[in-house]
């Protein structure tokens, strides 16, 4: 805990207000400067500044206010003043928790100036005034929410586009006050060849080897994009590339109407309407392509499906990685006409916005080559007991069976902690018996839950029950030398493939660095 305790000063500004330039008042620099004048005219120093700028005030998901909890939670500070409870937050229920609820809790004085709200003199009149202007912020963001989703219905309906970037194949043109598509003669060439090549019978990757093999560039860098934090970006082209145009009904002159849908102004993440449900407008801005060639060409993804994803789960499944960028093997499936189905490994990570070169590498190989390591390995070290007591002691270091048992045992210690207060509860009377009934037996139930895991690791984490098993697979491998899934997981740590042709394997009870070459 601090010798002195913190009063600090919150601010937030959402990208609704950054848009109202005239609104100085709404302004960081300006809530903050009025929170220090305010606080030196009552007396108060402000130690800390916490702000969130351009973050909406629906949600407390907010990296500024996320560090200022995490404050209070340490016992750093004693007061939290901000301009207005709107900036706090504008969800109605959220911002009184907080106010009523969390700040009470960590004994957080709370001042809010414009609202002359002071959580130390709270009484019916400041519980009135908390209630009427939580509900008055929460109200506004809903009637900001409406009449943002009108504005861009109408404008939609009325044909003009309002996404932020155009499609491949379009540029945006401003027409007067409105907004609408023309087309990149360019770009559009290349949509019609992808139409063309997928409704003639090629598939999606057959097309997107073709662009690349001719050095067309891709969207992403044909278009200059800027780039999203959590979106996936293709720098060469690719079948989901080609996916994503085929299905832009953008390309037949129409305007999807709504690919996402949001059921109140409260929910964070948007719901997709799946793209046969979507309800489009004709004729908005000129087609690149006719709607028969769009239909023809969708009507072949029916049935030039991508290949079968693989099933991969044999022994060296995240155990491969790449010697040359460190990135774990993608496993890929192949298969020739009337034979077995094999796995190979390729790295796909992408360094300067190519693919990492180095080869691929077959899963029978792989398995030939730690088979014949393993079989040199226990020719060489024969020291039964010190090989099996190593395997052992890595096992119950990386499972970490004695914090688990800490933690269980701390669960118990919570629930039976909670039971005897529900006892001191129900003796004065601030729970009725049939509470206290149930609750007693919800907390004894998740209590019983924890002890039944406790004694099961304490059971299987035994030294000498791991010892024996480990031993049991120790000899069933040298009885047949077959290598099982469960068996890879216990001796492999990690096999390193490089551009050389090189392996390097690595065992979880390594001796030795062992290396093959080819």
């Amino acid at each position: 805990m601090l010798n002195h305790k913190w009063i600090v000063a919150y601010g937030r500004l959402s990208k609704e207000d950054l848009n109202k330039t005239s609104e100085y008042s709404n302004s960081i620099y300006h809530q903050l400067s009025f929170i220090q004048s305010y606080a030196r005219n009552i007396g108060l120093t402000v130690d800390k500044e916490y702000t969130d700028d351009g973050y909406s005030g629906t949600n407390f998901d907010r990296p500024g206010f996320e560090q200022l909890k995490r404050d209070i939670e340490q016992g750093k500070i004693e007061t939290i003043i901000t301009k207005d409870m709107s900036r706090l937050g504008r969800n109605f229920l959220e911002t009184v928790y907080y106010i009523c609820e969390y700040f009470p809790k960590y004994n957080v004085r709370y001042l809010s100036i414009n609202d002359q709200f002071d959580s130390e003199n709270y009484d019916y009149n400041q519980q009135v005034i908390l209630g009427i202007r939580s509900l008055i912020n929460d109200r506004y963001v809903k009637d900001v929410s409406i009449k943002r989703k009108q504005v861009a219905i109408s404008k939609t309906e009325s044909g003009q586009f309002i996404g932020f970037i155009a499609p491949y194949g379009y540029r945006i043109k401003q027409i007067q006050d409105k907004r609408t598509l023309e087309i990149d003669d360019y770009a559009a060439s290349i949509v019609r060849r992808i139409f063309t090549e997928i409704s003639l019978g090629k598939t999606r990757k057959e097309v997107a080897d073709g662009l690349n093999k001719d050095k067309i560039e891709p969207p992403i860098l044909y278009m200059k994009m800027t780039l999203s934090k959590n979106k996936k970006y293709y720098y060469d082209w690719s079948d989901k590339t080609i996916y994503k145009i085929l299905k832009n009904k953008t390309y037949t002159g129409k305007i999807v109407k709504r690919k996402s849908i949001k059921e109140n102004y409260h929910q964070k993440k948007r719901n997709i309407i799946p793209i046969k449900d979507r309800e489009t407008i004709d004729n908005c801005h000129p087609s690149i392509i006719t709607d028969e060639l769009f239909e023809s060409a969708n009507s072949k993804l029916k049935i030039l499906k991508r290949k079968q994803k693989n099933n991969y789960c044999g022994p060296f499944k995240n155990l491969v990685a790449c010697g040359e960028c460190g990135n774990i093997m993608t496993t890929y499936r192949v298969q020739k006409a009337g034979k077995e189905e094999q796995y190979y490994f390729k790295c796909n990570k992408v360094i300067n916005r190519h693919l990492c070169k180095n080869r691929n590498i077959m899963d029978l190989r792989l398995q030939a080559i730690v088979k014949e390591k393993l079989k040199d390995m226990i020719h060489d070290y024969v020291d039964q007991k010190k090989i099996v007591s190593k395997v052992t002691k890595n096992l119950l270091q990386k499972e970490r069976p004695n914090w688990k048992i800490d933690c269980l045992k701390d669960k118990i210690d919570f629930h039976n902690t909670n039971i005897k207060n529900l006892y001191l509860k129900k003796t004065k009377g601030e729970i009725t018996t049939a509470e206290f009934t149930q609750k007693k037996a919800y907390e004894m139930r998740l209590q019983m839950q924890s002890e039944q895991l406790l004694n099961k690791i304490v059971k299987l984490n035994n030294e000498k029950v791991r010892t024996d098993a480990v031993l049991q697979k120790y000899h069933e491998f040298l009885k047949d030398g077959i290598l099982t899934n469960e068996m890879m997981k216990n001796l492999i740590d990690k096999i390193v493939v490089y551009q050389d042709h090189t392996l390097k394997l690595s065992f979880q009870f390594r001796l030795e660095s062992l290396n093959d070459s080819n």
